[in-house]
């Protein structure tokens, strides 16, 4: 395995958070992905690789 990613809402700052403290890195943003509560969200797609893990 090279590589796991995941998404991600931008309104789910502790996840984001807690994510990147374990190395993932954003790759993008996907704009308006989600509506919720009458506004509108981006998705955030993350990843590590590897190599990052093993440092």
């Amino acid at each position: 395995m090279n590589k796991i990613k995941l998404m991600v809402f931008s309104f789910n700052k502790r996840a984001i958070s807690s994510y990147k403290k374990l190395g993932f890195r954003e790759e993008a943003l996907l704009k308006n992905e989600i509506y919720r509560n009458g506004k509108y969200y981006d998705e955030i797609p993350m990843a590590i690789f590897k190599d990052d893990w093993i440092k």
